[in-house]
């Protein structure tokens, strides 16, 4: 209402067209979770010759405490996290708890937390980088795929994507970088999923389809 004037029928319309923005949004984020943890389930599987899957045995790098000492310089377990949501995955299925359930059933801020500066030396050098085109900088690509992570979740929870207070979370950006990360991660499933475009789904869409109000995106 307060972008819209206080007009209730643009606001309306306002409100439509960001739901239909986040429609296309999600098409493109679920392209690239998909790829992303099954490419990483597969790296993991294949670097990890333990005593059970990468997901259940706790000297696996995802499982095993790491310690490391945080901002406040307290000393902390960084895989405590990862513990916990491979737990509570397991516990929501219904039918037995494969590996390949429980990979389908975390949250994308777990893959995400595979490439932050405390896995550096346990996961990524390793073993993640080999995922990634030669020479991907880290650093660069988990600040990416955070800012996905971030948007992809104020997707999921049906809020505004315009006037993003972050130009990280800019929804034109944000999917420029998912459409470009999943062309490095996979380059043949991107050629059939978006062919030679180079226009990515979002500014079609935008294009195609512009917001009733002057908002920024």
């Amino acid at each position: 209402m307060s972008v819209c004037g206080d007009d209730v029928a643009t606001a309306l319309a306002l409100y439509e067209w960001n739901i239909s923005l986040c429609q296309v949004l999600l098409k493109d984020l679920s392209h690239f979770e998909v790829a992303l943890r099954n490419a990483y389930d597969r790296a993991l599987d294949g670097y990890w010759h333990g005593s059970a899957h990468w997901l259940f045995d706790d000297d696996s790098p995802v499982r095993r405490p790491i310690m490391r000492r945080n901002a406040g310089g307290n000393t902390v377990d960084v895989n405590r996290l990862n513990r916990k949501q491979i737990q509570i995955a397991t516990g929501s299925l219904s039918k037995p708890a494969t590996p390949d359930c429980v990979v389908s059933n975390l949250t994308l801020g777990f893959w995400a937390h595979m490439t932050d500066r405390s896995h550096e030396r346990d996961l990524w050098i390793p073993v993640i980088h080999r995922v990634w085109p030669r020479g991907t900088n880290r650093k660069d690509l988990h600040r990416k795929i955070q800012s996905v992570n971030v948007l992809r979740n104020r997707v999921a929870h049906h809020e505004h994507l315009f006037n993003p207070g972050d130009a990280d979370l800019s929804p034109a950006r944000v999917d420029e970088m998912v459409v470009g990360l999943f062309r490095e991660l996979c380059p043949e499933a991107a050629e059939w999923a978006y062919m030679n475009s180079g226009t990515t789904p979002v500014m079609r869409f935008i294009n195609q389809c512009p917001p009733p109000a002057q908002v920024a995106l």
